[in-house]
């Protein structure tokens, strides 16, 4: 659903210097409903979304770019620079309604990681969560793969073979390939390492 998805995409490297991009912003807010219903809120599952307190989510994006200044009406400038860039449209005879889409939005996110590579200092592995060294005593919750980032709604299992694509309505889009990819296969050898170290210890 639209939180698993959220999730996946909020921990995109911004573009440029590194600073978070608004639209990165609502995503982490939105990947939090519990913390931040009362300022925003996902309606429906296809990328919709309603700023609840328009007045508090300036303030939180204010706060974090450290602009005590910043309202409403200029975060709402900002939002449409991304009309343009199709990554969001605004939900019209909605009162701060918006809609985000997923597909052009990975597509950027795409461009943007195919801009950085001309350079040849960018890799795409940086866009994958890093997972712990796995020991014998490492515990299953301490893997992001299979706790937090993913909507605790969702019933689909998650497997340590590979990432499942959870997109908003839609499925094996361009995002799947590029978000997800196979998952190293250290899990068959903690198996022989607990037998090893059972034998020595008898």
């Amino acid at each position: 659903g639209c939180l698993a998805y959220t999730s996946l995409l909020s921990r995109v490297p911004p573009q440029g210097s590194g600073q978070i991009q608004l639209w990165q912003f609502l995503l982490e807010l939105l990947s939090e409903p519990v913390a931040n219903v009362q300022c925003i809120a996902w309606e429906g599952g296809n990328g919709e979304f309603k700023l609840v307190d328009p007045d508090e989510v300036a303030r939180k994006w204010g706060e974090r770019k450290s602009k005590p200044n910043m309202n409403y009406d200029k975060l709402s400038r900002a939002l449409r620079y991304y009309y343009d860039k199709n990554i969001m449209t605004k939900v019209h005879g909605k009162r701060y309604a918006y809609k985000f889409d997923f597909n052009s939005l990975a597509q950027a996110c795409q461009n943007s990681v195919a801009n950085s590579s001309e350079g040849g200092s960018y890799q795409q592995n940086n866009l994958i969560p890093k997972l712990p060294t796995p020991t014998l005593h490492t515990p299953v919750s301490s893997y992001p793969l299979f706790s937090d980032r993913l909507s605790p709604s969702d019933p689909t299992p998650v497997t340590s073979s590979s990432w499942v694509a959870y997109g908003p309505g839609a499925t094996g889009h361009a995002a799947t390939s590029y978000f997800y990819s196979p998952m190293p296969s250290y899990y068959p050898s903690l198996t022989t390492n607990v037998k090893l170290v059972e034998s020595e210890e008898s």
